[in-house]
C-alpha cells in the first residue's frame, strides 16, 4: 500500500472529527472518500470560485427610460459612452476566481496538469484568499503523482495558514513518519501532539444533531488510539522508550491493541525485562486479528508472536511448561478489560479485595447477601455457568454432599452463577433445578482465583481456603469435599 493510500484511508477513518475540528474550513477535499476523484476536486474548486464572482452584467440595476428630448440631451448622449468605458476596462481587468476556474477545467483531471495550473496560479496570485483550498488541492494532487516530500510540503504551508487545519496536520504527520532522519520524527512528533491536545479537548456539543454522545465519544476515542500509537512509534524511532511506553500504554488503555502490546513487549525484551515482555506478547497473541490503531498496516502474525513469546519463555524457564497459564491470564484480563469498558454495565464490589466483604446479588432479585454475614461458618461455593457441560453432573454430587450436612446452621452452601450474560439464567433455571443459595459472582471470582468451571471452594471459619477443586474431577470428590467441611467446621474460628 502506497503511503497516498494509507494517509488518505487514515483521514477517511476519522473523516466525522476533521469535520468537528475544521469546522472554518472551506475545502471539502479528503472528506467524501477513500481516493478523491479529481473531477470532484475540479468542481469543489470550482464552485468556489462561482461562489466568489464579481455580479455579471446581468446583475446590474437595470438603465432607467430614457427622458423627453431636452436642451440637456445632448449631455446625456455622453454619459452612456463614459459608462460604456468604465465597463470595458472592469472587463478587461484580470478575475483571479474565473481565471481559477478555468484553469481548473482545462487541468481536465490530470493531476500533473493541475498541479502546474495552480502553481502558476499562485505565482500570480500569491495572497490569494483562495491558497488553502488551493493548498489542500495541492497535497491530493501530488499524492496522487505519488510526491510524498512535495504533498508533505503543501501540507506544512496550509497548517501555516491555517494552523486548525487538522486533516492536512494528520497527513503530515503520517508522511513524516514514513521519512527517514530524526528531524523529520521530531516535526511528526510536534504535529501529532498538536493533534491529541486538539482532540482532548474537543467540544461534544459541536457534534451534529443526529450523532448521539456514545457514537461521538467512540469516534474520539478510536482516533486517540491511533494518534497516541503513532506518536509512540515515532518515540521509539528516536530511542525514547519512557515516552514511547506511557504513549503505547495510554493507546492500550483507551483500546486494547495488539499493535500496542506488541510494542510494549519488544521495549521490555529490549531492556531485557523478560516477564514484562512475555506478558506482553501473550496478551498481542491474544489480541492479534482484532481492530488495530492503524487498519492499514498489515495484521499481526499469530504464528510469529507464538515463536517470539515461546522462545522467550523457553530461553527463561527452560521449558513450555507454565507457558499456558500466561496466555489464558492475558485472556481474562482482556476480557475483563472489555466487560469494564461497556459503559452501561454496572460494576459491583469495586475496588474490593477480601473475599468476606463482597456482597452479591440473588438470582431471585431478592436482597443480596454479604458474604462477611457468613464469617464463622463453613462456605462451600459452587462456581457454574449455562454453558458449562460438566456443571450438571458436578450438582449431583454437590446435592449428595448437601444433603450429609442438612441442618447444620454452621455450613452454608452458595451456588454462585458466573455467565457474563446474566439473561441467560433465568431460562436456563426454568428447565434446571439447583440448590444452595444463588446468587450472582459481581466480581469475587478474581480475589478466590476461580479460573476454570466448575470450581468448588471450601471456605473455613476465618474465610481461608480450606478445599478446591478446579474442573471436574468426580473421583474421591465427595470424601475429600466432606472432610475438608468436617475438619473446618471442628477448628475454631480465627
Amino acid at each position: 500500500m502506497t503511503n497516498y493510500e494509507q494517509s488518505l484511508r487514515g483521514v477517511m477513518r476519522h473523516g466525522f472529527f476533521f469535520h468537528l475540528l475544521d469546522l472554518e474550513l472551506q475545502s471539502q477535499l479528503m472528506r467524501w472518500q477513500t481516493r478523491f476523484p479529481l473531477c470532484l476536486l475540479a468542481l469543489s474548486l470550482t464552485g468556489l470560485a462561482w461562489g466568489q464572482q464579481s455580479p455579471t452584467p446581468s446583475s446590474a440595476p437595470p438603465a432607467k427610460a430614457p427622458a423627453k428630448k431636452s436642451p440637456a440631451a445632448p449631455q446625456s448622449t455622453e454619459k452612456p459612452k463614459t459608462d460604456d468605458k468604465v465597463a470595458e476596462t472592469q472587463e478587461s481587468a484580470p478575475d483571479p476566481d474565473a481565471e481559477l476556474q478555468i484553469l481548473v477545467r482545462l487541468a481536465n483531471n490530470d493531476p500533473a496538469a493541475l498541479v502546474k495550473g495552480l502553481e502558476g496560479y499562485l505565482v500570480k496570485y500569491p495572497d490569494s484568499p483562495r491558497r488553502g483550498a488551493i493548498y489542500r488541492a495541492l497535497i491530493e494532487s501530488q499524492m496522487n503523482l505519488h510526491n510524498s516530500q512535495a504533498a508533505l510540503d503543501y501540507a506544512e504551508k496550509a497548517i501555516a495558514i491555517q494552523p486548525e487545519d487538522s486533516q492536512s496536520t494528520y497527513l503530515a504527520v503520517t508522511l513524516l513518519e514514513k521519512m527517514p532522519g530524526d528531524a523529520n520524527h521530531l516535526r511528526a512528533i510536534d504535529y501529532d501532539t498538536r493533534l491529541i491536545e486538539r482532540v482532548s479537548k474537543a467540544d461534544p456539543d459541536t457534534r451534529p444533531q443526529q450523532m448521539t454522545l456514545d457514537d461521538w465519544q467512540a469516534g474520539r476515542n478510536k482516533f486517540l488510539v491511533e494518534l497516541y500509537a503513532l506518536r509512540g512509534r515515532l518515540q521509539r524511532h528516536l530511542h525514547k522508550n519512557e515516552d514511547a511506553v506511557k504513549d503505547l500504554t495510554s493507546s492500550f488503555r483507551l483500546q486494547p491493541n495488539a499493535e500496542a502490546a506488541l510494542s510494549l513487549g519488544e521495549i521490555a525484551e529490549e531492556e531485557r525485562h523478560s516477564d514484562e515482555a512475555i506478558r506482553q506478547y501473550a496478551t498481542a497473541f491474544m489480541l492479534a486479528g482484532q481492530d488495530q490503531p492503524d487498519p492499514s498496516n498489515p495484521p499481526l502474525d499469530r504464528e510469529m508472536l507464538r515463536l517470539r513469546m515461546g522462545n522467550l519463555w523457553r530461553f527463561t524457564h527452560d521449558s513450555n511448561a507454565g507457558l499456558g497459564d500466561i496466555v489464558l491470564s492475558a485472556y481474562d484480563r482482556n476480557r475483563d478489560m472489555a466487560l469494564a469498558e461497556k459503559s452501561d454495565a454496572p460494576v459491583y464490589n469495586k475496588n474490593v479485595s477480601d473475599p468476606l466483604q463482597f456482597s452479591l446479588r440473588r438470582v431471585d432479585g431478592s436482597g443480596p447477601l454479604k458474604l462477611a454475614e457468613s464469617r464463622g461458618k463453613v462456605v462451600v461455593l459452587n462456581f457454574w455457568t449455562t454453558w458449562c457441560s460438566y456443571c450438571n453432573p458436578m450438582e449431583s454430587m454437590l446435592a449428595d454432599l448437601r444433603a450429609k450436612f442438612a441442618g447444620r446452621q454452621d455450613v452454608v452452601f452458595l451456588t454462585i452463577n458466573a455467565d457474563e450474560d446474566e439473561s441467560l439464567v433465568a431460562p436456563f433455571l426454568k428447565e434446571q433445578i439447583l440448590g444452595g443459595t444463588l446468587l450472582f459472582a459481581d466480581g469475587v471470582r478474581q480475589p478466590l482465583n476461580v479460573e476454570s468451571i466448575p470450581t468448588v471452594l471450601v471456605l473455613d471459619k476465618s474465610g481461608k481456603t480450606a478445599y478446591r477443586t478446579q474442573g471436574f474431577a468426580p473421583e474421591g470428590f465427595a470424601d475429600l469435599a466432606s472432610a475438608a467441611i468436617t475438619k473446618a467446621s471442628a477448628a475454631p474460628a480465627q
